[in-house]
């Protein structure tokens, strides 16, 4: 008898964190960026809990919850819910109580806060699918002599790092999806700042706050939080005083983990990828995207890196990729669908 978990947060590190936790207690989860590819995912599945970030651009966790609850038709109007959020800028248990929630944790969450929660939510049935024995989270092992480098990095605490994410490769998944998520999160937060849109921009750097303090980047988390707290307060002088360097710093970790890119590729002895093939790949992709199907879409982008490209379809290609380290699926369909908009012109879908 299995169990069904949704994730919903915008953060890819967090939900890549929070899904090896439960990983560890003998469980598997579905995840979701947003509220609507929460909502989505609810309309097509019957969970037995779900974990919700309350702090999300454009929707929260409580607007997701009440969409996800909405109607008499829906799946998991009943399901067990729990928001996700930090102490210093949350809006306390009972809020969260009165808006439909069973409970509230912060993050990073704690392993042994979400295995009470699992033991107190989920169906009696099905309480006995988390062992005892696999409540503990992982022990701590040095990292393979590959990662050595990282110990040069002063800011970095690996100790630290290996500790939150419960295990030597959970830390080095979560650090690469940081590190992949520098140039399109920074963006992003530079955005939101040059466009004055502070609720955006408090979020996100909220969630990179709670990131780089999972991967043990202490120093940088702190930064991050005394902007939040700062977006919090409208207190836009720390904030012009402060974003510049928040981002220097942030993207100055693309050259400090670039050890993390895997090797350059020689293209040469490739054969050289066919249009007809193109299209239906790009066409697959963004059908994919908008599916949110993981695999398919990893199977496809698989099948195009056996090919070479021309420098306009690498282009493409390489947006499509970045999108997918980010999990980002509509800048994955959009990336997709620039490829069929070149060969067909715009009027195409």
């Amino acid at each position: 008898m299995s169990v069904k978990i949704l994730i919903v947060d915008d953060s890819r590190v967090e939900r890549n964190y929070l899904t090896g936790l439960l990983r560890a207690l003998g469980m598997e989860a579905d995840s979701a960026e947003s509220c609507d590819e929460g909502v989505k995912l609810a309309a097509e599945n019957q969970y037995d809990i779900m974990f919700i970030d309350y702090f999300m651009p454009d929707s929260d966790g409580v607007h997701t919850l009440k969409e996800i609850r909405r109607g008499e038709n829906s799946r998991n109007k009943d399901t067990p819910a729990v928001a996700l959020g930090t102490a210093d800028n949350s809006e306390g248990n009972d809020f969260f109580i009165h808006q439909g929630f069973q409970n509230y944790i912060e993050k990073p969450v704690d392993h042994e806060l979400l295995h009470a929660s699992l033991l107190i939510y989920l169906p009696e049935e099905k309480r006995a699918e988390i062992g005892a024995d696999k409540a503990a989270p992982p022990e701590n092992r040095l990292l393979p002599e590959k990662y050595d480098w990282l110990y040069d990095i002063e800011e970095i605490n690996v100790e630290n790092g290996v500790k939150f994410c419960g295990s030597d490769e959970a830390f080095i998944q979560a650090l690469e999806i940081f590190f992949n998520s520098i140039q399109p999160y920074s963006d992003e937060i530079e955005k939101y700042y040059t466009k004055g849109r502070w609720k955006n921009y408090t979020i996100k750097v909220h969630a990179l706050k709670s990131s780089a303090r999972i991967i043990g980047l202490a120093e940088l988390s702190e930064l991050a939080k005394q902007l939040e707290a700062a977006g919090d307060a409208n207190d836009l002088e720390f904030i012009h005083a402060k974003t510049g360097e928040l981002l220097e710093w942030y993207r100055s970790f693309r050259e400090k983990f670039s050890p993390l890119l895997p090797p350059a590729e020689d293209d040469n002895d490739k054969p050289m990828a066919e249009q007809d093939f193109l299209e239906d790949a790009f066409s697959s992709l963004e059908e994919f995207a908008g599916q949110m199907d993981f695999d398919m879409t990893e199977e496809v982008i698989n099948s195009v890196r056996e090919y070479r490209l021309e420098p306009a379809d690498k282009e493409i290609f390489e947006e499509v990729c970045r999108a997918f380290d980010a999990l980002d699926w509509t800048a994955l369909s959009k990336a997709a669908h620039k490829y069929i908009e070149r060969i067909y012109g715009s009027s195409n879908g």
